[in-house]
């Protein structure tokens, strides 16, 4: 990252409020949606332009990402930040922003959600939570 774009750095890595994110995204920064494919049908970015790349197929993935953009990876809580980033990084990636927070700290902030209500999690307890989307499935 260039020196006059916002963020920290911790350990090489630049990680972006979401405010700090929400400015780069408005400047043409890609976001790279890191969460499972559950997550995302319940909670998405409200952004305009994203990519879903789930974590465990990113190295899979990479040809489908653009060198020439920034790529703000985020996640649901900034747990695989780190290294999704190192694997952009050793497939020569350089211009790459960490969402700080995830989608837990975008939404806790206010910045704009799509939400599935059907895809919504339901259950007594944490355990057994399943989407509703599942029960019509018969899943």
């Amino acid at each position: 990252m260039s020196e006059n774009r916002p963020g920290t750095t911790v350990h090489g890595l630049c990680y972006l409020t979401p405010r700090e994110a929400q400015e780069v995204l408005a400047q043409g920064a890609l976001l790279v949606d890191l969460r499972a494919d559950e997550l995302v049908e319940m909670k998405q970015f409200g952004v305009p332009e994203w990519i879903h790349a789930p974590h465990p197929d990113l190295a899979g993935r990479v040809a489908e990402l653009p060198k020439d953009r920034l790529l703000l990876l985020a996640d649901t809580s900034g747990v695989y930040l780190r290294a999704a980033a190192q694997v952009l990084m050793d497939h020569g990636y350089e211009q790459i922003a960490c969402l700080n927070g995830g989608m837990l700290g975008w939404d806790q902030e206010g910045f704009p959600v799509a939400t599935d209500a059907d895809a919504l999690m339901y259950g007594e307890c944490a355990c057994v939570m399943r989407s509703r989307k599942d029960r019509r499935a018969g899943r």
